[in-house]
Order: structure tokens, then sequence, then C-alpha cells
């Protein structure tokens, strides 16, 4: 995985809640800036919760461009079979919405494409993420914008399987909810493996991706509290914030040697 951040200058800390280590690194210290932001600005780091949870009814939608008709039926099984993934697993809470209208201000483009910005041949996905912000004394606003750019080919003349899209999918999802990249090849945060992909949400994924989830609306709540108090006894301010990531989906052993 590479990846790419802009965070915030760190203040001192108000309090946190235990992240699972299954969680990225990067959006563990995304995480912990709005826990440092919470006293001075609470409301900079109610917005920066919000887009952690990802925003109720992110849409998701599909740039078809370049896919050949023929395969697009296998493509569309596959990328419907990652989202329910995460539907099934989440129930009500699944931020995801595919192919509806979502809230306006939340997205996530597919695209499926014959090469990715790394180069590497056995990267097959990647997910970039925009976090933008605008807060104030007494109000904020968040963007949330993503985009999933997954390779055609499991290898030259071959195209992906449903299963191996469905894998994909579901993994370029678990990085927008938080998770990080594993070795473990029987876990869908792991590498895909051409003709064995692993399309399921484990256990073990579900409950760290519950428990970040948990965090962060505990610490929303408690947060929203200083905001209150803030509103009561600080002059206006306004400031415009955002953070970008780059997570990219391995492939090891997907090579034609």
């Amino acid at each position: 995985m590479v990846s790419t951040f802009a965070v915030f200058a760190l203040l001192a800390p108000v309090g946190s809640s235990a992240v699972p280590e299954a969680v990225d690194a990067q959006i563990r210290n995304y995480y912990e800036d709005a826990l440092s932001a919470a006293r001075a600005e609470p409301h900079k780091a109610l917005a920066m919760l919000e887009l952690l949870l990802v925003p109720p009814q992110t849409s998701i939608y599909v740039d078809w461009t370049g896919v050949p008709p023929a395969v697009r039926p296998q493509f569309e099984v596959g990328l419907r079979r990652g989202v329910a993934a995460w539907e099934q697993a989440l129930g009500g809470e699944c931020p995801f919405i595919l192919n509806g209208q979502g809230n306006g201000t939340a997205s996530i483009r597919v695209q499926f494409v014959d090469a990715l910005a790394s180069g590497d041949p056995h990267t097959k996905g990647e997910l970039r993420i925009t976090r933008r912000i605008t807060w104030g004394r007494s109000v904020h606003f968040t963007e949330f914008e993503g985009q999933i750019r997954v390779m055609k080919w499991a290898r030259d003349g071959q195209y992906f399987t449903e299963d191996e899209i469905t894998h994909v999918i579901a993994h370029e999802l678990g990085h927008a909810l938080g998770l990080g990249d594993t070795d473990r090849w029987d876990r869908v945060m792991g590498p895909v493996v051409i003709g064995r992909p692993y399309g399921k949400i484990s256990p073990e994924e579900l409950a760290a991706v519950q428990q970040f989830r948990n965090a962060l609306e505990e610490e929303h709540a408690r947060i929203s509290a200083l905001a209150e108090q803030a509103a009561r006894g600080r002059p206006a301010v306004g400031s415009v914030g955002g953070s970008s990531a780059l997570h990219e989906m391995g492939c090891p052993g997907c090579s034609d040697d």
C-alpha cells in the first residue's frame, strides 16, 4: 500500500477512545488530529470525525467508459457483491448506497482502467479519498469525495472474474471505513489472489470496523458538548481545511511469471 495524507497541526489532545490495531495508521493519525483539535476548535473536530465515519448514504456510482459490453455484466455483478458484502455486515450502519441519489455532498466514483497510477503490475485496485471541511464557532460543513480505480485485467489477456471484482471492491470500501491492509489471503483486506479471491468480510474485520465506528460516535457525542459550550463563549472564526488519502491494493502472485 502506498499512501499520501495531508493532516492538520497538532494541539493538545482532550481524550481518546480505543482504536483497533486493524485501523490504517494514517486514518488513526487523522482521528488523533481530530481529538487534538476538539478543545480549541470543536466544530473542526466534529467535521473530521463525521468524515471518518463516512457520511450516511454516500453514493457509489460507476463510470463504465472503456469497459467492453461483453465484460460489463460480470463486472456489474462483482461490484454489487462487493458493496453488498459491507451492507450485509453492517446492516443499517452501512454508509454506502450503490447507484442511489446519495446525500449530495458524499460520493465514490468507480472506474475500471487499463493501468493504475503506481504502474505496479501487481497492484489491482486503489482508493483515493478527499475530505473537505469548513468550520466556525457554531457550525461546520463537510464534503467527502472518493475514487476507486480497478484494473480490468487479472493478467495479460484475462479480465477479472465476478469474484475477483467482489474482492477488490470490498477491499477498497474497507479502506474507506478505516481498515488497513493485511498480508493474510483469507481476509478481504488481504491481497487478491487470482483464481482464489476472498470476497467476504471476516468476523475480525467486522469487529474492527464496528469498534472504530463506536469510538468515533462516542467522541462525536463528547465533543458536541464542547461545541455547545464554545458557541456560547467564543468569538466566531471561520476556517477551511482538507485532506486526501491514497490506498493501493497489491496482488502478490498475480504476475505472468
